[in-house]
């Protein structure tokens, strides 16, 4: 079934409505999904015009959200890297992605959040694709001292690190957790330090050195699994 964002009425419009009409050739009679302030809803497209697509809202579908909110605070990184990690993230299940600039990031924070929009529009376009009902804050790049400060609220932080810590073999009884991975130079020992000392804990994701890329993602992946949101062991 196809899936579109909608107003708090039910209605499609903009570019949502141009994708409906222009490129899938819908109509009034054809059942959709909706993406609504929040929620996923089954629907059919009652009326079609040049202003909007009225919908008739049948009922409310299983929001495919987990049950762990984790966020994930990026090490900053270059390239096309942090639209790999916004889409591949959100289709996992993150709540949030927070860029920081650490002591090995070679990427300065103002190109960083010249792609603010980009970012909230790719993280919009995997929620549409994957089936989740909620869009993930993608949040302006911090420093690695505001980023420790807001990772000390968490309930708790895990920090993957190439120097060892301990395995993803337990439940995770916390719903709300906080992952901080480094970036292409890895996490500097002042900056893990700074971590353990707010009551952080090192993790491990394997004997393999992953990409920054790839770290996040498997150590995301890892997380909800622990927490049951993946059909895990909580």
């Amino acid at each position: 079934m196809h899936r579109f964002y909608s107003d708090e009425q039910g209605d499609i419009i903009g570019e949502e409505l141009a994708h409906l009409t222009r490129v899938l050739r819908l109509d009034a009679g054809d059942e959709v999904e909706l993406l609504c302030a929040g929620k996923k809803l089954r629907a059919r497209i009652a009326q079609v015009d040049r202003e909007c697509a009225r919908c008739e809202i049948l009922g409310e579908l299983p929001a495919c959200e987990p049950h762990c909110r984790v966020t994930l605070y990026q090490g900053l990184c270059k390239g096309e890297k942090m639209d790999f990690i916004v889409q591949k993230c959100t289709e996992m299940g993150v709540a949030a992605v927070v860029p920081v600039v650490m002591a090995r990031s070679v990427v300065r924070p103002d190109k960083a959040d010249k792609k603010m929009e980009r970012y909230a529009r790719i993280a919009r376009e995997a929620v549409k694709q994957c089936g989740r009902s909620t869009v993930p804050d993608v949040l302006p790049a911090l420093s690695f001292s505001q980023a420790l400060e807001r990772m000390k609220r968490h309930e708790r932080l895990l920090m993957p690190y190439e120097n060892g810590g301990k395995a993803f073999q337990a439940p995770i009884a916390a719903r709300d957790v906080a992952l901080l991975v480094g970036p292409e130079g890895g996490i500097a020992p002042e900056e893990a330090r700074a971590v353990l000392e707010a009551g952080g804990c090192a993790v491990t994701l394997g004997s393999r050195i992953l990409r920054t890329e790839t770290a996040g993602l498997v150590a995301l992946t890892l997380t909800l699994h622990c927490t049951g949101d993946l059909g895990g062991m909580a």
